[in-house]
């Protein structure tokens, strides 16, 4: 799905969400600080899972993080997570984030594997149905 296409998606299985980079998530070059990055991108996809199946979820594995380009302090980073792959207990989501004031590229991208657990076991996952309603809050405790 292209950027345009899923920024306007109100799909279950994907989400986006804005953060504006502030000295406080910077590091000493003006720019994001990786960790800063990496948490942000690791809390949208706790946040997707969650609403894809509400259930409670862990992140077991990031695979494939990519830092392309610094994000500039002042910047507007908009992150997209989309859920890529379900499984019985895991799912797959991919995460990328792109600045407004840059061209139409990814600056971050990483890949993450989220499990649901039940009394801290691996459950079975089961997708919300489209009547549910969504959350309205998504607890980022296990990140």
């Amino acid at each position: 799905m292209d950027w345009p296409t899923a920024l306007s998606s109100a799909s279950s299985t994907e989400m986006l969400r804005s953060e504006l980079v502030l000295p406080r998530h910077a590091n000493h070059y003006g720019t994001l600080f990786g960790p800063e990055a990496l948490s942000w991108l690791g809390q949208n996809a706790h946040m997707v899972a969650t609403r894809f199946c509400f259930q409670d979820i862990v992140m077991v594995a990031v695979k494939d993080v990519q830092f392309l380009a610094p994000v500039p302090l002042g910047s507007v980073l908009h992150i997209h997570s989309r859920v890529s792959r379900v499984g019985g207990t895991s799912m797959t989501v991919e995460v990328h984030a792109r600045i407004d004031n840059a061209a139409p590229s990814d600056v971050l991208r990483a890949t993450f594997e989220m499990v649901a657990v039940a009394a801290g076991k691996p459950c079975r996952i089961t997708p919300r149905t489209p009547s549910e309603p969504q959350p309205l809050t998504s607890s980022a405790s296990d990140l």
